[in-house]
């Protein structure tokens, strides 16, 4: 490792200060700097006043104890930070973030330490909060031995950099130990589950050949027994077809043979789509799934902030956009070209932005034949045009009886059910008075309103195979 590089003051500094800003939403002032540097040239309390002009006492008294107080909760990793302790965590702190910048320049097929990377891990230019998030499934993939741990959630949401930085996470906690490779494969639309399978054995030299399909995923099940393997599946609701039943046959034959049988391997799979959805099996696999909420008011508050957008309207912003990151940054960027950087300007214009991370993954909602039926449909749009004119939740017994009158079919309170729950699996449509035994109301974020509204595509009205898209609906969420 070039000491150059990591041994320089100011880049630790600059690592811990990113740090400290995005645990606590403050810098550093220019006391505890201060004090940094002291402990990191090796100082006593009374050289660093002499230096800075400080009163000892006050440096000793007053601002450390706070200061190594603060640093134990955002970098101490379960170690208290003290004077003595505090350069060796520093060091610890800057190699972690040189090794991430060395792995953000990582081409196909290279080398972290002892761990050959196949495929290209996504750069990551900027993350934002998601720390708890991180050190749970490090500990589900390193201490508990999670064989499959799937995120989903709408676009934009975060997935494949959540993905992305636990990969980098893991990397560098254990540089010769957990893993001998990672795999990384991104699912583009015109990739088939045979031909997963197929890439995927190549990265261990194993060629199609005559080979059937299950004979394939037997091969690729026997690697991951064979290596220790981190899998990264980004992407995976590309792969759906959702009026193909044989097809939904192959995704639980691939879920089942990769999962089945201790090993020491690791499969993450992102999704906009729960897996549920893929095969009606899966409940009984050691797939752990989890879905992506959106960040907090202070990590939102941050993506603002870093985009020159302040004052108390941010958190409307962060409101109104339900923590969206991707949702956040294009919004940003927005306001600063079209409203120089007003958010009051913004509100006062009462629009409504549609992320285009969020917009694809609607026009695939609506545009899929199969992905969602006509009483899903119905659903969104009377949500939709009812909350344009009423921002309130509707309550599920409303929904019911004005969607009997909406829908030209005989409709049950369990296919009504049924229908709602897919389209809440997947971040359509939101519910609000779940517990507490109150009846359930259901709303719609702005954006997905938005786009239902105006229909930019004409995909919203266009009604699918009612029959085959009920069936195919219904099998999925038996």
């Amino acid at each position: 490792m070039n000491s150059s590089q990591v041994l320089d003051v100011k880049r630790v500094l600059a690592v811990l200060e990113e740090q400290v800003f995005q645990s606590t939403g403050r810098y550093l002032t220019e006391v505890e700097k201060v004090l940094i540097k002291g402990v990191w040239d090796s100082k006593d309390y009374k050289e660093m006043a002499s230096d800075s002009g400080y009163n000892a006492y006050y440096l000793q008294q007053k601002v450390a104890p706070p200061l190594w107080s603060m640093l134990s909760g955002i970098i101490g990793d379960g170690v208290k930070v003290t004077k003595i302790s505090l350069k060796s965590i520093l060091l610890k702190l800057a190699k972690s973030d040189y090794l991430k910048e060395e792995a953000s320049r990582l081409d196909n097929d290279s080398f972290v330490g002892n761990i050959r990377i196949y495929g290209e891990l996504p750069k990551i230019k900027s993350f934002y909060g998601r720390k708890d998030e991180i050190n749970y499934f490090k500990k589900q993939i390193t201490l508990f031995k999670e064989r499959c741990i799937v995120f989903t959630g709408v676009g934009g949401i975060g997935k494949t950099l959540l993905a992305a930085r636990l990969v980098e996470e893991i990397l560098f906690d254990s540089l010769n130990s957990i893993y001998e490779c990672v795999i990384w494969k991104t699912i583009n639309h015109s990739l088939s589950i045979d031909e997963l399978v197929i890439d995927l054995n190549k990265n261990f030299d194993i060629e199609a050949n005559e080979n059937s399909f299950i004979d394939s995923i037997s091969l690729l099940s026997k690697q991951l027994h064979l290596h220790r393997c981190l899998l990264v599946i980004d992407g995976f609701e590309k792969l759906l077809l959702a009026d193909d039943f044989g097809k939904r046959l192959q995704y639980e034959k691939f879920l089942l043979r990769l999962t089945e049988g201790k090993h020491q391997s690791c499969i993450i799979i992102t999704s906009q789509l729960p897996l549920k959805e893929f095969a009606s099996v899966t409940t009984k696999l050691p797939i752990r799934s989890f879905k992506l909420e959106g960040l907090d008011v202070n990590t939102g508050m941050q993506i603002l902030q870093e985009k020159g957008l302040t004052g108390q309207e941010c958190k409307r912003l962060i409101e109104n956009y339900h923590g969206n990151p991707s949702s956040l940054e294009a919004l940003a960027d927005r306001i600063n070209r079209f409203f120089e950087g007003s958010v009051k300007t913004f509100f006062r214009y009462q629009t409504t932005m549609i992320d285009p991370q969020l917009e694809t993954m609607l026009h695939q909602q609506f545009g899929q034949v199969g992905l969602l039926s006509n009483l899903q449909r119905q659903i969104m749009i009377y949500l939709a045009e009812e909350m344009s004119q009423n921002s309130t939740p509707i309550q599920f017994s409303k929904l019911i009886d004005n969607l009997k009158e909406r829908v030209d079919l005989k409709l049950s309170v369990f296919e009504l059910i049924t229908a709602i729950e897919v389209l809440e699996q997947r971040s359509l449509i939101e519910i609000a008075g779940k517990s507490n035994k109150r009846e359930a109301s259901y709303s719609l974020q702005a954006s997905i309103k938005k786009y239902i509204l105006v229909d930019p595509l004409g995909l919203v009205h266009k009604i699918p195979d009612t029959i085959q898209t009920r069936e195919v609906t219904l099998w999925a969420t038996a």
